[in-house]
């Protein structure tokens, strides 16, 4: 069994993330008896979602510069977690084996997970960042590459956040804009996108994810070429 991590110390386990005793996430709200972090899973969902919300604003307004690669991912979930999670930016450790959630199955952490993100973002340099497409053929690739990255699964927390951050900003250089709003949690479109998702994962067809972007997605200027 793996000995239980202190504050500050590095993640290499799946069962490092949590707060000891507990299926809770250790995270930066610590105070006099609770060292690792607020242990009550209600009240830091709560902290967690207002204070990125905060972060993801500063990133809407001002995005992270960046060539759209893992590093450039990676930046930009450290700007959205910096205040709530150590482990932000970083490769998610965990667990070994393929991860999975209500049944559909993410990549194993590891060196396999980090050469697909790799290819994953390679791939998108040599389609020239999806620029100089129209507006059908650019949404068909984005929902290609949203499907591949979004199965990898790159963090342990955040990379839905994350992905619409990092995949707003692909699609602005791009000469589109994606209405974010339309995804809103509870939004009929946010459902859609999830099952989507889902099915991309489960089938390896990114069609309904495709059909899901399309209908907030649109263009404002003419789509630039491919320098």
């Amino acid at each position: 069994m793996a000995s239980k991590p202190t504050p500050g110390t590095t993640f290499r386990t799946w069962d490092d993330y949590y707060i000891p005793g507990t299926t809770v996430l250790r995270n930066k709200f610590t105070r006099p008896g609770q060292p690792f972090g607020e242990t009550d899973p209600g009240k830091l969902r709560a902290m967690e979602e207002a204070i990125t919300a905060i972060r993801l604003r500063e990133l809407y307004e001002k995005p992270i510069d960046g060539i759209f690669d893992y590093a450039h991912m990676k930046a930009i979930h450290h700007h959205v977690f910096q205040d709530v999670y150590e482990w932000a930016g970083e490769e998610r450790v965990g667990p070994a084996s393929f991860m999975t959630k209500d049944g559909h199955a993410y990549y194993p952490a590891g060196p396999a997970l980090t050469a697909a993100a790799e290819a994953e973002y390679m791939k998108l340099a040599d389609k020239s960042l999806l620029r100089g497409l129209e507006l059908e053929a650019f949404i068909q690739a984005l929902a290609e590459c949203w499907g591949e990255l979004n199965v990898i699964h790159s963090f342990r927390e955040g990379n839905t956040r994350t992905q619409f951050a990092f995949f707003s900003q692909l699609v602005e250089q791009a000469g589109y804009r994606i209405n974010t709003v339309q995804f809103a949690p509870g939004s009929a479109l946010r459902e859609e996108f999830v099952t989507a998702r889902f099915h991309s994962q489960d089938t390896g067809n990114n069609d309904r994810l495709a059909a899901v972007l399309a209908q907030a997605i649109n263009p404002v200027t003419p789509p630039p070429s491919p320098s």
